[in-house]
């Protein structure tokens, strides 16, 4: 194929994208609704800790949790990028990968009605497998999501796109989140959250059926075989070559990963030091979500006007009140606080990172490449923070921890403002 054959197909591609913009757009905003209810009901920072805590008390043990979950959420989507660029249509592969990762809630809910209570280190063993599962079909799940997305927004759309749909997401995740108490309340402990499992499984595939309405049209590629050897070693030639890239790179390692170590035990923090109970956790998973909505709104704006950049700026600065309320923790009023203002800034990043990715790679054919690239290099970073976190606390104590946090977020925001350049 040519480079005028290519020129053809992505000039075909925005037309279709701009004749299809509205409906796509209602349909995908819908299933981000629908599926926002569900997830908003299983924050993992809240009550998937708060659940697991329960059966398991060590720190180390319970940062392997989400270890597990968020690198299997991340780095494997280097062995679907090849794939998708590949792929003339992607809408059938991603129902297929949401199908996968939707049923492992449906399998926890049977771990739970099944083996908590009468075999509770079976239930912890498949618990933790099911969940890492649930991470590894995310990330499939996840970038052929957002692929399809590039394809049917236009790029001038998008920050416009991603501001509502992120809006009202957030919004439902509120809504979620407030069934969620609702529901804790209806069994005993730990039934109640097999019942929760259970009806958010039923919830997400609801936005399932609603997103294979979208319209999406083949767009013709090269055909060239690539054996996965070369393939890889061009993906890392990007390192090398894109020096703006690897710089953003650094600034997630930074900011995305190190610079947010303390957030992932900020429920602990609080269970120990004020003993607070399942309804503390849901108004502070209310809190979570409603302020990344306010965030989504604030956001969509700033990045139409200023870029993506200027918001992942702004969220660095946030990010830095954040670690020091969730340091001090001395009532439930500054839990509350930590958590409002991790929101705000976590929701910048939620909208705007991979954007900035697919943004800083200039062959629109090459973005899967980009962003696979970038979530399997920061996927270990993303996942082990909460590990490592947790080994500090347990040798060295928390306020080694929230040191080097506060020191890598000063110095990931340095690197994003002086040496990454948004074109």
């Amino acid at each position: 194929m040519t480079s005028e054959d290519q020129e053809r197909e992505l000039k075909k591609l925005e037309v279709f994208a701009y004749k299809n913009l509205k409906k796509n757009s209602i349909i995908s905003i819908a299933d981000g609704a629908v599926f926002a209810i569900g997830s908003g009901m299983l924050p993992v920072s809240t009550v998937i800790v708060y659940f697991i805590s329960n059966y398991v008390h060590s720190n180390t043990l319970i940062g392997l949790l989400t270890t597990l979950n968020v690198l299997l959420s991340n780095s494997p989507q280097i062995l679907v990028a090849k794939k998708l660029e590949m792929l003339e249509t992607y809408k059938e592969y991603f129902i297929k990968v949401a199908l996968l990762m939707r049923l492992m809630w449906f399998l926890l809910a049977i771990d739970v009605f099944v083996f908590a209570a009468k075999n509770e280190l079976l239930f912890i063993i498949l618990f933790y497998i099911i969940f890492s599962l649930q991470g590894f079909f995310t990330s499939f799940a996840n970038i052929t999501w957002f692929n399809l997305i590039l394809k049917l927004v236009p790029e001038r759309q998008r920050s416009k796109f991603f501001g509502i749909r992120s809006s009202i997401g957030g919004l439902c995740e509120t809504f979620g989140a407030f069934l969620m108490g609702r529901i804790l309340r209806l069994l005993h402990f730990p039934y109640n959250y097999g019942l929760l499992f259970l009806i958010s499984f039923l919830i997400m595939m609801l936005s399932l059926y609603i997103a294979s309405m979208m319209k999406e049209i083949p767009i013709k590629k090269p055909k060239k075989k690539i054996d996965n050897k070369h393939y890889f070693r061009s993906m890392f030639l990007i390192l090398k070559e894109d020096r703006n890239f690897t710089y953003y790179l650094l600034s997630v390692l930074f900011i995305g990963a190190l610079g947010k170590m303390p957030f992932g035990f900020q429920t602990i923090f609080a269970k120990n030091s004020l003993s607070i109970s399942t309804q503390h956790v849901a108004v502070a998973t209310t809190i979570l979500l409603f302020s990344q909505t306010v965030g989504y709104m604030l956001w969509g704006v700033i990045g139409s006007k200023y870029g993506f950049k200027s918001t992942l700026l702004i969220s660095a600065l946030i990010f830095l009140p954040a670690i020091y309320f969730t340091y001090i923790m001395s009532s439930v009023e500054i839990y509350y606080l930590s958590v409002a203002l991790f929101g705000i800034a976590q929701s910048a990043r939620n909208v705007n990172e991979s954007n900035m990715a697919a943004k800083l790679c200039k062959e629109p054919l090459k973005q899967p490449s980009y962003i696979g690239l970038r979530n399997f290099l920061m996927g270990p970073f993303f996942a082990f923070n909460s590990i490592i976190a947790g080994s500090i606390i347990d040798i060295l104590g928390k306020n080694l921890l929230f040191l080097i946090s506060f020191s890598c977020m000063v110095l990931g925001f340095f690197i994003l403002c002086f040496l990454v350049k948004e074109e």
